[in-house]
């Protein structure tokens, strides 16, 4: 299957007409880069197995990375931008058909965000996408077979991993220990001291408890 190279149009403004159309010939250079790679890689396929056995392990070992991109590309298995974006969000895209990956890449990655009480949907660059984003949008089986979660499974997993902190903080707060002049926390509970107890607490004592309780 043919992979289309992206063609990136972008006006900025408060630069020169000149400096536009040199940032023009950079993206059109950029998109020529990959359309190159994809030639690369297609010659390198096409060489002998052992060829490229001996060709490996008489280069740079810095550049073992690369050969495996380059004949994940020429076997059809890799979109050639992705040999240029780093990051692990990058590298479970490249995981998936290639198909998946060149429509990703042109439309982008759509992400459920939370919207007040309710859930939207954002188009991320998978170049720019968080941690957090790449948990929830990339589901990997125990085989390491990766999908893109739909909207109706992400939010099934944005849900659960609120849960999940929820239940996470509240063990923290468990095991807080905080020794104060009137009274220690421990456990998740307050154990106010005999002379706090005879003098009173005050608005500001319970304030106090409920920032050392975590609450």
């Amino acid at each position: 299957m043919s992979t289309h190279i992206t063609s990136l149009t972008v006006e900025v403004e408060g630069i020169s007409k000149r400096e536009q159309e040199v940032l023009a010939e950079i993206l059109n250079d950029a998109r020529l880069s990959a359309e190159r790679l994809a030639s690369a890689a297609r010659k390198w396929v096409g060489m002998p197995e052992e060829t490229r056995a001996a060709i490996v392990a008489q280069t740079n070992p810095s550049l073992r990375d690369f050969w495996t991109k380059l004949t994940r590309v020429g076997d059809g298995l890799l979109h050639p931008q992705l040999v240029m974006i780093g990051g692990k969000a990058a590298s479970y895209l490249g995981k998936l058909p290639l198909d998946e990956q060149d429509r990703y890449l042109r439309e982008r990655v759509p992400v459920v965000v939370r919207r007040g009480r309710g859930f939207d949907v954002k188009l991320v660059d998978v170049a720019e996408m968080s941690e957090d984003q790449r948990r929830q949008v990339f589901k990997v089986s125990d085989s390491g077979e990766v999908a893109v979660r739909d909207e109706e499974a992400q939010k099934a997993y944005f849900a659960n991993r609120a849960a999940q902190l929820v239940v996470e903080q509240a063990r923290l707060d468990g095991m807080k220990k905080v020794e104060r002049v009137g009274w220690r926390v421990e456990g998740g509970r307050v154990w106010v001291k005999e002379e706090k107890v005879e003098g009173g607490l005050t608005r500001r004592d319970l304030v106090t408890m409920l920032r050392d309780l975590g609450e």
